[in-house]
């Protein structure tokens, strides 16, 4: 008989945690192990993934705030009621994200093995933080952190934790090694956010506009209707391109020559920064904050620039001086892809299949 490994994830979207978990599955299936993944219904890269079970965890998220957590919280009682189901099989329960806490809760309960996936540094509100932090630290058999920042989160300090940095999927890297060249036309400034104001999204805007002359392409992990919405009573310059949730966002790395994150540490950490890798990958130098996970994936003047939001005066320098001078661009670009391979999948799929 296979072995059986049972994943947990909340929210099916097109963000970073399912990306990595989607990966974590991959390496579940290559190693000949059968799977079962507990997710929403919602659209997002856990969905479609061939050879596995998938099963209903009634989350759904709503643009009001009272309503997400009560559907939180009531997609927990049902999964915990569904889980008992597994109480005479044997089999690893691996949960990512530290939402899912009733299969956490349940694993331990049932005896199971339980490994948790942390991506997140802190979540809102800080009573709910602690008490799933508190569920980690009590039920968890084993604790991944996807940097070597997030293991040191005052949280999970007293765990043993296993750092096992994030990677993009195998078919991304092929696509970007077909990438040889700096793309043609205009300098394009690319950033993937959330329509949150700790990501830089208004200090994106204001960059745009005070260089007319480059191109600024905003890709956000919203919906249609809600970036719609957003862009009302908004001032927006005309160079800056906005975009919805995007299934692929190839097409967006291809012809773009840098990448910012201009997230705000000072109201939420970024624990790795998936995009600033899938950039890399692709050779495009980024520009990213001072604190977090992401200063793992970005040396100063080597591959990219640190520097916080605040300092907008020195990322609009770095920025012309970047798209001015091309010997400066192919050097950024070439450590880029060199950073790139020491978060290759072939690494990240190693240490996980020591896991499972």
């Amino acid at each position: 008989m296979k072995e059986k490994v049972v994943f947990f994830h909340l929210l099916n979207n097109f963000t970073g945690s399912p990306a990595v978990l989607a990966n974590v599955i991959q390496v579940a299936k290559d190693s000949g192990k059968e799977v079962h993944l507990y997710t929403s219904s919602g659209k997002g890269f856990l969905s479609g993934i061939e050879g596995i079970t998938y099963h209903p965890n009634h989350y759904i998220r709503s643009r009001f705030r009272i309503f997400t957590l009560f559907t939180f919280f009531l997609s927990q009682v049902y999964l915990a009621f569904q889980l008992l189901r597994w109480r005479s099989t044997d089999c690893v329960f691996y949960i990512n994200t530290i939402l899912p806490f009733s299969a956490i809760w349940v694993g331990k309960f049932l005896k199971k093995r339980t490994v948790v996936h942390v991506h997140e540094y802190e979540v809102s509100p800080k009573i709910l933080s602690k008490f799933l932090f508190w569920m980690v630290k009590n039920g968890a058999d084993e604790v991944i952190t996807v940097s070597r920042f997030l293991a040191q989160n005052p949280s999970l300090r007293s765990l043993e934790s296993k750092v096992i940095p994030n990677a993009v999927a195998l078919e991304f890297e092929k696509q970007a090694r077909k990438n040889n060249f700096p793309p043609k036309g205009c300098f394009q400034v690319l950033m993937l956010a959330s329509l949150r104001q700790y990501k830089g999204i208004h200090e994106f805007a204001l960059l745009a506009k005070e260089l007319p002359n480059l191109i600024f392409v905003l890709v956000l992990s919203d919906a249609k209707r809600e970036v719609e919405a957003w862009k009302i009573g908004q001032d927006l310059p005309s160079n800056l391109q906005l975009f919805p949730v995007q299934e692929n966002v190839i097409s967006f790395f291809q012809s773009s020559s840098l990448l910012l994150n201009l997230a705000h540490p000072d109201k939420w950490k970024e624990t790795f920064g998936m995009t600033v890798l899938e950039g890399m990958h692709f050779g495009i130098p980024a520009i990213v904050p001072t604190q977090g996970g992401v200063t793992e994936l970005v040396e100063e003047g080597l591959n990219g620039f640190l520097v916080d939001y605040t300092d907008l005066e020195k990322i609009k320098t770095l920025i012309s001086r970047i798209s001015s001078d091309r010997e400066l661009w192919n050097a950024l670009s070439e450590n880029a892809k060199e950073k790139a391979k020491e978060f290759s999948f072939e690494n990240f799929s190693s240490k996980i299949a020591e896991i499972l």
